[in-house]
């Protein structure tokens, strides 16, 4: 079939085919409950995004020129990034994947995704020194750029919003440096969530390791000062990550799609560098990674600048990655993300923030890239 947009034309990755392009990024809503578990509210909201809005007056327009393999929505949903382990949690009311007792709300939520057609990912992650209590990290040194959240927020501050503006505390206390056998264990907890994840029927794991987190910690020489085998060299700062990975890709075999959030530039002079990630590539894909998943390193994932601010590190990754490239940041207009896909630049497009202010947003980018 011939597609009259990239953006909408299908991607397969390993056994998985993606109808489209767009992709919704993981965004963290701070709406689970105290447990991590899976709330009415974040059911409705992933619900109303993987939803393909073919009623109303472009009801037929959209029928008459999509073929059967076209969706006029979101391709892929990627849920926020859920703990892998109680001591492991960023944030009061984040999502978590740590124990099995959570299966029944994450099945379900995977359920409503797919009832509107998406495809659907989750991102698992441990915060390392962001932790909300007993912080550790590869190294034991002040990390005044790395901001945590306290879980001691008044009751009165309870919408998300406040948790944001008061919760968030430069870092006040020198983490626990973890044991090589603490290592071994945080690796086993990765690969038991990846495997709840394929259980409550998810299609796809996403490993984090981006925004200043655990994995992304071990990566960047700002906060990894280790002198064993996991600290040093890029290889050896990579280890954990890379041990994470194959654990991951074991646990779920051979066939299942496993994504890498890589934040590739932690902008911060003395930082990860896209050199260092470009280098990182291929041993990552030779541990199992099926696609990359571009962002920011310690730096975050907000940067000030003009619509696709992070498509510089695409255009650095891309030419060495085997595997399909997703970036982020700032794309707001069909245009555009039609043209990242049309030019090569990248194979996936995320779309956050405007997804969060109009679910609609991907049918309308079908009619405008179609001329309807």
């Amino acid at each position: 079939m011939m597609y009259s947009t990239h953006l909408f034309s299908p991607l397969k990755i390993k056994g998985l085919t993606l109808p489209n392009r767009i992709v919704m990024p993981p965004m963290a809503l701070g709406i689970a409950t105290s447990e991590g578990e899976i709330t009415p509210e974040m059911l409705e909201h992933y619900t109303f995004r993987a939803r393909a809005y073919h009623g109303g007056s472009t009801c037929d327009t959209v029928q008459k020129f999509a073929g059967a393999d076209t969706r006029a929505g979101v391709g892929l949903i990627i849920v926020e990034h859920a703990y892998i382990s109680e001591e492991g949690q960023a944030h009061p009311k984040q999502l978590g994947i740590y124990h099995d007792r959570l299966l029944p709300g994450l099945t379900k939520l995977a359920a409503k995704i797919h009832s509107e057609g998406a495809i659907a990912g989750i991102q698992i992650n441990h915060a390392g020194a962001r932790v909300l209590e007993n912080a550790v990290a590869p190294s034991c040194i002040p990390l005044p750029f790395l901001p945590r959240r306290s879980r001691l927020v008044s009751q009165h501050q309870e919408d998300r919003a406040a948790i944001a503006v008061a919760s968030c505390n430069p870092y006040e206390e020198l983490p626990h440096e973890l044991t090589v056998e603490e290592i071994k264990g945080l690796t086993e907890k990765f690969a038991l969530a990846a495997a709840r994840a394929k259980k409550a029927g998810f299609d796809l794991v996403e490993i984090h390791s981006a925004h200043g987190y655990l994995l992304n910690q071990f990566l960047s020489p700002l906060t990894n000062h280790r002198r064993d085998a996991y600290g040093g060299s890029l290889e050896n700062r990579l280890r954990f990550p890379l041990e994470v990975v194959r654990a991951v890709r074991e646990a779920l075999g051979p066939a299942y799609p496993v994504f890498y959030r890589l934040g590739a530039d932690d902008r911060m002079e003395g930082g990860l560098n896209l050199v260092e990630s470009r280098w990182a590539i291929p041993m990552l894909e030779a541990a199992g990674i099926d696609a990359i998943d571009l962002s920011g390193g310690l730096g975050g994932y907000i940067k000030e600048g003009p619509e696709g601010f992070f498509l510089y590190m695409s255009d650095a990754i891309k030419p060495v990655a085997r595997v399909p490239v997703m970036v982020t940041g700032g794309i707001k207009t069909p245009q555009f993300a039609n043209m990242i896909i049309r030019q090569g630049r990248a194979d996936l497009v995320g779309i956050g923030r405007a997804l969060l202010a109009d679910p609609a947003w991907a049918q309308k980018a079908w009619v405008t890239l179609n001329g309807l």
